[in-house]
């Protein structure tokens, strides 16, 4: 399956069409939309492990290695720059400050419904088992980056019952869990 590349200006004009269109089906739409997606990012990055570690199971690549591929990936394709960093063994957070999904200060809440499409079939793909993504931060809803949760759907769940009820999404996580830089927000 190849890639299509397509100008983030698109992406966003096809995000505000929808939501004007069918606001109840946008993020739906748009989500699914990035799930085919990451098939074909999950192809292309099977390719960049065997050709940057000669390993030709990507799913065998030593987790300190993970995150710097899958920056360098992302920042080739033109989607910006991507960090990774492990909650415990129950989440990973994938943050940008760049993202080219996000248009900044746009939307009443996190809006790049394609990326969590696209991110949760790609980990799918890599980790052998279904992964959901949600987006708990983002530029487009005025934060600094935007800040993607992948995990089980039980994981995932909790965390968005904290974001219903007007809570931070970190709260699901122990201070052991998660990152210093999050401990203070």
């Amino acid at each position: 399956m190849s890639l299509f590349t397509i100008a983030p200006a698109s992406l966003h004009r096809l995000r505000r069409r929808l939501h004007d269109a069918v606001p109840a089906a946008a993020a739906d739409m748009l989500q699914d939309a990035g799930f085919a997606s990451g098939d074909a990012l999950a192809e292309r990055w099977r390719n960049r492990v065997a050709e940057r570690t000669g390993l030709d199971d990507a799913r065998r690549l030593d987790l300190r290695w993970f995150g710097p591929l899958l920056d360098e990936l992302c920042v080739g394709l033109g989607w910006g720059s991507l960090s990774t960093t492990a909650l415990g063994d129950r989440a990973l957070l994938l943050e940008a400050g760049d993202w080219a999904e996000a248009e900044p200060g746009t939307a009443d809440r996190p809006s790049c419904h394609f990326s969590c499409g696209c991110f949760a079939a790609f980990l799918t793909a890599q980790g052998g088992a279904p992964i959901a993504v949600l987006e708990v931060e983002c530029r487009s809803h005025g934060a600094e980056a935007c800040r993607f949760l992948a995990g089980s759907a039980a994981t995932l769940a909790s965390v968005y019952d904290l974001l219903a009820a007007g809570r931070p999404w970190h709260e699901a996580f122990s201070a052991e869990e998660l990152p210093a830089a999050l401990h203070a927000t």
